[in-house]
C-alpha cells in the first residue's frame, strides 16, 4: 500500500515550494505536465519559472491559504516549449520539521486547457449568436406592420437555430456548404426548384451562421417576388473554392421567374444579407444585380472569420474539439 501510495505521489502533477515560491521538490507528474525536469525546477520561483498568471492578487491568494489551509482556483502557466496551458490548482500548507515551523506550500495542479479552450470558444460563439440575434431583431421589428412580417421574423430565428444544429452534429467545429443549402432548400420545401452545383467546402463555425441566413434571406426573397414565386421559375447556385485563398465565389442566379427591375428601396432581407456578410465574414464582397432576366446574387466570403481568441491559434481549437 505504501509503494503503490508513493508511486501515485511521484506520478502526480504536484510540486512543493517554500510559502515565499521557491520549489523543494518537483514530480515526474510535474514534468509531464509543465515540460521542465527536476534539476531545472528545484531552487527556481516558481511562479517566476512558470510565470503564472493568477485569477486575484497573489497576496489575496495567500492571505487565504495562510487563513483556511487551502486554496483552489484557475492558473494560466507558461511550458517550457513556450506553450501556455490553464491548470485547476490546489494548495495546502504543511507545516514540517521538529517545531513545525518549516511552512512548506504543495500545489497539485490538473491540465486542464482542452476543457478551458472550449469553454471559451463556446463563450465567444455563444456572445457571436446573441450579436446575431439582436441585429434580426433590429431589422426585423422596425418595419413590422403585418403577419408577413412575423413570418420573416419567425423564420429568420428558425435559420439561425438550423445553423446551430449543423454545429452541434459537427461538435460546432465546422459544416459543410452544400449541406447548409440542402437543409435550407428542404425546409422551404423547393429543393427541386434549384439547381445546384458546387464542390465540398468546410466552413468554420461563424461563417456557417452567415452562410446560413444569407441563403435563407435569398429564398424568401425569391419566393415572395422572384423566380420561385411562380411556378416555372428556377435558382441556379453555384460554388467553388479560390485556388490560393481560403474564400468562396458563390452565384445565386435565378431563371425563368417574373420581370426584375431594381427596386426604389431595399427591403429588410437585403439589408440584412449585407449587414450579416460584412459583419460575420469582414469586407465580403457582395454585388446584387437586378437583371431583366432575373435577380443575381454574387458573394465572395472568407471559409471563416479571423481568430477570435488571442493566443489560441486555430489548429489548439481543432485539437480540443477534434
Amino acid at each position: 500500500m505504501e509503494t503503490a501510495l508513493a508511486d501515485y505521489l511521484r506520478e502526480a502533477p504536484v510540486f512543493v515550494r517554500l510559502f515565499s515560491g521557491e520549489i523543494t521538490d518537483w514530480t515526474a507528474g510535474a514534468e509531464r505536465v509543465y515540460g521542465f525536469d527536476r534539476a531545472e525546477a528545484v531552487g527556481k520561483m516558481s511562479h517566476q519559472l512558470l510565470a503564472t498568471v493568477f485569477p486575484i492578487p497573489l497576496d489575496e491568494i495567500n492571505d487565504m491559504l495562510l487563513r483556511d489551509g487551502i486554496w483552489q482556483g484557475l492558473l494560466s502557466n507558461t511550458c517550457k516549449n513556450g506553450d501556455t496551458i490553464w491548470t485547476q490548482s490546489q494548495w495546502r500548507l504543511r507545516q514540517c520539521g521538529e517545531d513545525g515551523k518549516d511552512i512548506r506550500v504543495v500545489e497539485t495542479n490538473t491540465d486542464v486547457t482542452q476543457r478551458e479552450l472550449l469553454a471559451r470558444e463556446l463563450h465567444h460563439r455563444v456572445k457571436n449568436t446573441i450579436a446575431v440575434v439582436c441585429g434580426i431583431a433590429r431589422i426585423s421589428l422596425t418595419s413590422i406592420k403585418d403577419s408577413d412580417e412575423f413570418k420573416s421574423f419567425d423564420g429568420r430565428l428558425r435559420a439561425l437555430a438550423q445553423a446551430q444544429d449543423l454545429l452541434l452534429e459537427n461538435k460546432w467545429a465546422h459544416g459543410e456548404l452544400s449541406e447548409i443549402i440542402e437543409r435550407c432548400a428542404a425546409s422551404f420545401g423547393v429543393r427541386d426548384r434549384l439547381c445546384l452545383s458546387g464542390e465540398e467546402i468546410r466552413l468554420m463555425p461563424s461563417s456557417v451562421l452567415a452562410y446560413t441566413l444569407a441563403i435563407h434571406e435569398l429564398m424568401t426573397n425569391s419566393i415572395k417576388h422572384g423566380a420561385l414565386s411562380v411556378a416555372n421559375g428556377r435558382v441556379c447556385l453555384t460554388w467553388g473554392a479560390h485556388d490560393t485563398t481560403h474564400k468562396i465565389h458563390l452565384i445565386w442566379r435565378e431563371e425563368d421567374g417574373p420581370k426584375v427591375s431594381p427596386p426604389t428601396r431595399f427591403g429588410s432581407g437585403v439589408r440584412l444579407i449585407e449587414r450579416l456578410l460584412r459583419s460575420e465574414l469582414g469586407d465580403a464582397p457582395l454585388e446584387m444585380r437586378f437583371d431583366p432576366d432575373g435577380f443575381v446574387c454574387e458573394i465572395d466570403g472568407p471559409t471563416q472569420k479571423s481568430p477570435r481568441l488571442p493566443g489560441v491559434n486555430a489548429e489548439q481549437i481543432q485539437r480540443a474539439t477534434g
